[in-house]
């Protein structure tokens, strides 16, 4: 017989059975169904969330104060260890100092709070602009009093209105609106530039507002520097300006990204391994509903044989309704799963990550289907090898 023609023999008896059939296939449908949900959430979690990283660029390095030196106040940094890290650091193509505080604003007859956030003209960033643009050279040199707003803090500002052109109040000083930042869509990472309602302003014109603290450093090394060894440089450079016993931490934005990924994977992989399980257990129920199926038809397997059938047949008989039970299995499960997958992937991209990721449906599904086969082969080669080395004559026997 063709191979084909044992499929179809073997698709012929799983109707004849179909409710013990279905049956058997539920471990191989729920294990298929989890392993293609996962893996297909997985993959569009870590896609997605790095698109909308991708959106920040790579913030480089920041060097900060040990929170439990800060919190003893024996360590602040100050203006002029900026440029002194400039000057000294051979590893460092760009330092910045950044700060960040909460103030109020009034508009209207209400008082309202900002986050106040220092930039740089040093763009990294893809964030596009709905109005007007981002810090040049001119206003960082010479401490312009200008501000780019969020979106939220400007249509609370001033309404549906243009606000380029328009002053806000800031610490007693009037700020010229140059840029307002389009909608951000960042899920989870909405908050990574800030609170909704914040106000850029350049880090130059900071410095100069009453009680301006530098929170700490943001530094870019130069290419091909490792960030552990721009980090060790400017510790050791704030620490022989603030002395050896100052303690300073320092983190790299791109390498907390990737590690994050590499969770988010690992992550998948050990939950998938639920699935896998799944289909072992599917396997065990195929392995046993065919050796039932080898005592069931016993006599079948002697007339067979007498009439010419060979070991070779017999086996391959077994062999292909095990194999079908599991792809048919599959099938129906890698349904279940893609439906599971594309109704998640929808909330992971509006709510979690921020921006819709396309999946590579491909190899999931042929992953999971070859994986559903291979199940079938294995765990029905023990029945069919069963099978196929009975006696003829003792068939003919079996009542």
């Amino acid at each position: 017989m063709k191979l084909w023609e044992f499929f179809g023999s073997a698709l012929e008896t799983l109707w004849a059975n179909r409710t013990r059939s279905i049956l058997t296939m539920i471990g191989i449908v729920i294990g298929t169904a989890a392993v293609i949900a996962i893996f297909a959430l997985g993959q569009s979690a870590s896609s997605s969330i790095a698109a909308t990283l991708g959106m920040f660029g790579d913030q480089g390095i920041f060097v900060f104060p040990d929170s439990g030196a800060r919190r003893l106040k024996t360590v602040q940094l100050q203006w002029q260890d900026v440029a002194t890290v400039r000057d000294a650091c051979s590893r460092c193509a760009k330092v910045f100092p950044s700060y960040d505080s909460f103030v109020t604003i009034r508009s209207g007859h209400t008082n309202d709070a900002y986050e106040l956030q220092s930039d740089t003209d040093y763009i990294v960033d893809k964030l596009p602009m709905a109005e007007g643009r981002r810090f040049s050279s001119d206003d960082i040199d010479s401490a312009r009093q200008v501000a780019d707003l969020l979106m939220p803090a400007k249509q609370r500002l001033f309404g549906d209105g243009p606000a380029v052109g328009k002053y806000v109040r800031i610490a007693e000083r009037r700020f010229l609106v140059v840029g307002v930042y389009a909608p951000i869509s960042a899920g989870i990472f909405s908050g990574a530039g800030g609170s909704d309602y914040t106000i850029n302003i350049p880090y130059t014109a900071f410095h100069h507002l009453t009680n301006s603290q530098i929170l700490y450093l943001q530094i870019f090394p130069k290419p091909g520097e490792s960030s552990a060894a721009v980090i060790d440089d400017v510790i050791g450079i704030l620490k022989r300006v603030h002395g050896s016993r100052a303690a300073f931490e320092g983190q790299d934005f791109s390498e907390q990204a990737n590690t994050f990924l590499s969770v988010i994977a690992y992550v998948a992989i050990g939950i998938s391994a639920i699935g896998f399980i799944a289909l072992v257990v599917g396997g065990i129920g195929v392995m046993n509903i065919m050796l039932v199926s080898v005592i069931e038809r016993t006599r079948e397997i002697g007339i067979r044989k007498a009439i010419g059938a060979s070991r070779r047949d017999i086996m391959w008989q077994f062999l292909a309704e095990a194999i079908a039970i599991t792809l048919i299995g599959g099938l129906v499960g890698a349904l279940m799963g893609v439906g599971v997958a594309l109704a998640a992937n929808n909330f992971i991209a509006g709510g979690f990550a921020g921006h819709a990721a396309s999946i590579n449906w491909v190899s999931i599904l042929l992953g999971a289907l070859t994986f559903s086969a291979l199940i079938g082969l294995f765990f029905g080669t023990y029945p069919a090898a069963r099978a196929a080395s009975l006696s003829p004559i003792e068939c003919l026997r079996h009542e």
